[in-house]
C-alpha cells in the first residue's frame, strides 16, 4: 500500500482481504463507478478517499476541510449538481452531472432493498461481543442481524475464496474503542468486494470512534434509507459507501478495492454484476460527456 496507515489496515485483517478483488456481490449500476455517494452535504474534515473512484454528492456541495489525511488523499472527481459547489482540496477536480447522479442514487437503491429481501441463512439478533463467523464451504451467506454494538472487538467473517456474504442490519452499528484491529473484518479468501453491509432501516446508521482508525469496516457499505447515516470520528472502511448522509474527521479514510480482472460472477440469479474494473470506464465516459457538452 502506499502509506502506513494502509499499511496497518492491511495487517489488521485475518489475511489480506484487498488482494484478489473482484465482481462485486451485488449490481450497482451506476453506482458502481464511486467510492462515496451522499445523498445530503457532507460534513467532512481531516478524512481522505482513496481508490480512484469518483466523489458524488446527490443534492448539494462537498464540503471537505484540510488537515494532513485530506491533503495527501488520491486525486479524483467529485461530481455535482449544476448550482452546488465543491469545497475541496484541490486534488478534487469538479465534474456536474446530475443525471449520472440521479440514477446512481436510484440503483444504490435498488441494490439495498434487492439485498433485503434476500432470505437469511443465518439471524442473529444483537451483536455486543467479539465474535467470528466461520463457513467451511463456498457459499453465499445472508445474515439477518438487529443491531451491533462492539466496543474493542470484532466481528469477523471468514468464508473460503468465491463465497460471499449480506449483512442485512434492521438497527444500527456501533463501533467503539482505540486498540487496533477491531470493526467488521474479513478472513479466508474473501475481499472486500465480497461482503455489503445493507442498514435496512430508514433511520439506520453507523457510528465509529477511536484514535487512529482503529474501528475498520471490510465491505461495501450501503445506507439509503431517509434518514440513514455513516459517520466516522474517526473510522475507515475498505470499500465503496453510500450513504443519505455521510460525516467523518480525525483522519477517517474510505478506501476502495484495487481494480483487477474480474473472476467468477457471484449471486447471478440477481442479474447483471458490474466488474470493478468497469468503474474506471464509466468515470471515463462520463468526464468525456462533461468535456464535450463544455465545447
Amino acid at each position: 500500500m502506499k502509506n502506513r496507515f494502509s499499511a496497518l489496515i492491511l495487517a489488521c485483517a485475518l489475511t489480506l482481504p484487498l488482494v484478489s478483488a473482484k465482481a462485486s456481490v451485488v449490481d450497482l449500476g451506476a453506482a458502481s463507478g464511486f467510492i462515496l455517494l451522499t445523498y445530503n452535504t457532507p460534513n467532512i474534515s481531516d478524512s481522505a478517499f482513496n481508490g480512484g473512484l469518483d466523489i458524488g454528492v446527490v443534492n448539494g456541495d462537498w464540503k471537505q476541510s484540510g488537515g494532513a489525511r485530506t491533503n495527501t488523499q488520491t486525486p479524483t472527481d467529485v461530481v455535482l449538481s449544476p448550482g452546488h459547489n465543491n469545497n475541496g482540496p484541490a486534488v478534487l477536480n469538479t465534474v456536474f452531472n446530475a443525471s449520472l447522479l440521479n440514477n446512481a442514487w436510484a440503483d444504490a437503491q435498488k441494490a439495498s432493498a434487492m439485498l433485503a429481501s434476500l432470505a437469511p441463512t443465518q439471524t442473529l439478533g444483537n451483536i455486543t461481543s467479539g465474535l467470528t463467523i466461520t463457513e467451511a464451504a463456498v457459499g453465499n451467506y445472508v445474515l439477518s442481524i438487529n443491531n451491533i454494538n462492539l466496543n474493542q472487538s470484532s466481528l469477523n467473517l471468514v468464508a473460503p475464496k468465491g463465497s460471499t456474504f449480506v449483512l442485512n442490519i434492521s438497527g444500527n452499528i456501533t463501533l467503539n474503542g482505540g486498540s487496533q484491529c477491531n470493526g467488521i473484518l474479513i478472513g479466508g479468501g474473501l475481499t472486500t468486494s465480497d461482503v455489503v453491509i445493507n442498514l435496512t432501516s430508514a433511520n439506520g446508521k453507523i457510528d465509529s470512534t477511536g484514535g487512529g482508525n482503529a474501528q475498520n469496516i471490510d465491505a461495501i457499505v450501503l445506507a439509503t434509507g431517509s434518514n440513514a447515516s455513516v459517520n466516522l470520528h474517526p473510522g475507515a472502511i475498505l470499500g465503496q459507501t453510500f450513504a443519505t448522509t455521510f460525516t467523518s474527521s480525525s483522519g477517517a479514510l474510505i478506501q476502495a478495492v484495487p481494480e483487477v480482472t474480474p473472476g467468477s460472477v457471484i449471486f447471478g440469479f440477481l442479474g447483471l454484476i458490474v466488474a470493478v474494473s468497469a468503474r474506471r470506464a464509466l468515470s471515463s465516459r462520463v468526464r468525456a460527456v462533461v468535456s464535450r457538452s463544455s465545447k
